[in-house]
């Protein structure tokens, strides 16, 4: 896992804005494993299933990019 720094224009003023992504290398059951973790230990991840607003892309990349930052945030 490792962040990214992006920059964001919110009402005229440029800030940025720090998000953790995972490595494109991993693999998928160290993936699984370490989403598991996150969602188990206090990240959100509701917003990961079916109908909820960060379920797709449905890959295991992008949940678990956002179940670690979830946990990150926490």
């Amino acid at each position: 896992m490792f962040s990214k720094v992006v920059l964001v224009v919110l009402y005229g003023r440029i800030a940025a804005v720090t998000w953790c992504v995972v490595r494109s290398v991993a693999s998928r059951e160290a993936l699984l494993a370490a989403l598991d973790y996150a969602c188990d230990t206090g990240a959100d991840c509701g917003s990961l299933q079916l109908s909820g607003l960060c379920f797709l892309p449905n890959t295991i990349q992008a949940h678990a990019s956002y179940a670690f930052n979830r946990y990150y945030m926490r």
